[in-house]
């Protein structure tokens, strides 16, 4: 091949794995060999409840389980602990019998003991906003975060004046053949939303965004397997996101997201900051790493456990999907960013690394792609593009097992579907 001359990459067509009901909207999917672990929330006339759902390869339901506290409550974020327990969270309205205390505790409502032993899978991560305003209810807070947070245009919970305030962090702990285990709680006192959750070998981290007087505020938790959670860290007061977990080597907790606010000596370099930082197992906060341009609002939607990192910038008016592979130190190593309409979700391959988006132009290099699709592009370890998957739908969620390879979660003119690719 010629010096300087960029091969042509050809789109693929995945296949089909299954429809999907439109009465359940699907918020986010684990992948674990065969199985796919589906979650969402289905919206009735009185209440919001969660759901999880096992698929297998073929789009086989398993099994399915309705994820209800007797109160309103929304699922979107979960995760595989050491055990194989499928822990789905969300946020809850708080009990009326529950008094609020000055420190927020768990709340266990069940107490079976989980019999399923599996390996943790991928978790990927639904996208959020550029910037949310300051908000005094959850369901203004579902709301202004919804096109982005369910990508499949779907109202979390509609609006109604008798609906009280989703305050607590609620996680439902589930076995591998589809038995609820138990229902915890932590109350947080204001609308509060899940944006991701991870294993660690102490129990099961947690991160999202806590609304405040002036606006919102990140936060992070963690919970032991028996569902005692510790006290949530509130990270930022008026402008601060966080939306991604992964585990480190070291014990601590590694937290991507974004502000427009000064911390931990560090201050504001352009519009909004995408931020990287890390967590001790003493709960206390490492040194925080901002992007650089100072003319975006930057923000970091999804991680890996390789550190493949993606989300989007948005400068004078124009949105970018934004993808960055890091060391386990957070230097980069390489970026590249495209035209498009909704941030990068990533995820990791055996050999690649994946970015599941939205363009809004052709690529370079990418033959065969439509306008109005999205697109899922596969990079080798040093960034150089290996291979591209088109659907006609928008993102939703990604995830990759060795045995079904890529798997993509989105929703097109005719609902929302499963697909997948048998790549490496």
């Amino acid at each position: 091949m010629a010096q300087g001359v960029t091969p042509t990459i050809a789109v693929k067509q995945m296949s089909l794995i299954t429809k999907l009901s439109g009465a359940d909207q699907a918020y986010g999917m684990l992948i674990k060999s065969k199985i796919i672990y589906l979650f969402g929330n289905v919206t009735g006339v009185a209440s919001t409840d969660g759901y999880l759902q096992a698929i297998d390869g073929t789009g086989l339901i398993q099994w399915s389980l309705a994820l209800d506290a007797g109160q309103n409550e929304i699922a979107t974020a979960a995760t595989i602990d050491s055990a194989g327990n499928i822990w789905v969270l969300g946020s809850s309205v708080t009990p009326s019998a529950q008094t609020p205390t000055p420190t927020p505790t768990s709340t266990p409502t069940s107490t079976s003991m989980p019999t399923e032993s599996p390996s943790p899978s991928i978790t990927p991560t639904p996208t959020l906003s550029p910037a949310v305003s300051p908000v005094a209810t959850p369901t203004a807070l579902a709301t202004s975060l919804a096109p982005t947070l369910n990508p499949d245009s779907v109202q979390v919970d509609p609006a109604s004046a008798v609906r009280r305030d989703l305050t607590s962090v609620i996680l439902w702990k589930v076995s591998r053949s589809g038995t609820l285990v138990g229902t915890y709680t932590v109350e947080m006192k204001r609308p509060v939303l899940v944006r991701s959750a991870i294993s660690t070998p102490a129990g099961i981290a947690f991160t999202g965004i806590l609304s405040t007087p002036t606006g919102i505020a990140g936060f992070y938790a963690n919970s032991d397997l028996n569902g005692v959670i510790g006290k949530p860290l509130t990270i930022g007061k008026t402008e601060t996101e966080l939306n991604a977990l992964v585990k480190m080597g070291n014990g601590s907790v590694a937290i991507f997201g974004a502000s427009s606010e000064s911390m931990a000596g560090t201050k504001l370099v352009g519009v909004k900051d995408g931020i990287i930082s890390s967590i001790a197992p003493t709960g206390k906060m490492g040194r925080v790493i901002r992007s650089s341009n100072a003319k975006s609002a930057r923000s970091w939607q999804s991680a890996t456990s390789k550190f493949f990192l993606g989300g989007d910038a948005l400068t004078s008016g124009k949105m970018e999907a934004v993808v960055t592979k890091f060391s386990s130190t957070f230097l980069p190593t390489w970026t590249t960013r495209y035209p498009a309409t909704t941030p990068a979700m990533t995820a990791d391959g055996v050999t690649s690394h994946f970015a599941f988006f939205s363009p809004t132009s052709a690529i370079p290099g990418i033959k065969g792609w439509k306008l109005g699709n999205s697109l899922t592009l596969a990079f080798d370890s040093k960034g150089v593009l290996t291979g591209a998957y088109g659907l006609a739908g928008l993102p939703i969620s990604i995830g990759f097992s060795q045995d079904l390879g890529l798997v993509l979660l989105s929703r097109g003119n005719m609902g929302v579907s499963i697909f997948h690719a048998l790549t490496r």
